[in-house]
């Protein structure tokens, strides 16, 4: 057998006349050429000049062949790499090493289980910054409504009313946050799946928790403002932050 391109180089376009091509001095019959090979790791059969092994080995001397490689069908390679040890060393299979690409299912899940941890890193990172966010944007509140606070202070409220009062402020905005966050989410998945003509899936667990995983953030960045404005003397807070 002759790659394309080795008998493109050799001029024989026929294989019907039987010809013969000289190798290390000796003719052999040309008895088929191969067609375009697409894949890379392939590609070098096109420039080969491919022998029975045991003709190589008594005619060349080459040896036996250390190599061989098996195309098959799609599904199939776990298949043929169970039997192929038995088909061309009957007598010795384990003396064989088969190297399998990995099964398309189990590829699949693989793919999918290491995008799955990549987005929930991502879902953590963004719940820091949104937390850190929350807790500053409590924070400013409480050092510009100064007066508001020593008012009520000098009114009667606890220090527990007022850090009810900010705790709540930043839990609302997490569920707020939480809400449009997933909203977002799912108007992204559906109009991608629109696009590109998939059917959408979503799991409603996740989408439901995530108002509920918002104010649970709100509420923790909330902590320290809210300690920091309960904490507030009366007399303090009504001067002002000057």
């Amino acid at each position: 057998m002759l790659g394309a391109t080795a008998a493109g180089q050799l001029g024989l376009v026929r294989v019907d006349n039987q010809p013969a091509v000289l190798v290390d001095g000796k003719p052999y019959t040309v008895i088929g050429v191969l067609g375009d090979v697409r894949r890379p790791d392939q590609r070098v059969l096109s420039t080969a000049v491919i022998l029975p092994w045991t003709t190589a080995d008594d005619g060349l001397g080459l040896g036996a062949a250390t190599t061989i490689a098996i195309t098959t069908t799609l599904g199939a390679a776990p298949l043929v790499a169970g039997q192929a040890p038995i088909a061309l060393s009957p007598n010795d299979p384990a003396a064989l090493v088969v190297d399998a690409p990995p099964d398309p299912a189990s590829l699949r899940t693989g793919v999918a289980s290491d995008v799955g941890g990549l987005l929930l890193i991502l879902g953590l990172v963004s719940l820091v910054v949104g937390a850190l966010g929350i807790a500053n944007v409590t924070l400013v509140t409480v050092l510009e409504r100064t007066a508001e606070i020593g008012l009520r202070r000098a009114l009667g409220a606890r220090r527990r009313h007022i850090a009810l009062q900010f705790l709540l402020e930043s839990t609302v905005i997490g569920l707020l946050g939480g809400i449009v966050g997933a909203s977002t989410g799912v108007l992204a998945v559906l109009a991608i799946s629109v696009a590109r003509q998939w059917t959408p899936v979503l799991d409603g667990a996740p989408t439901a928790a995530a108002p509920l995983a918002g104010a649970a953030v709100g509420l923790f960045a909330g902590l320290y403002p809210a300690a920091r404005a309960a904490r507030m003397q009366p007399v303090d807070a009504l001067r002002g932050p000057g």
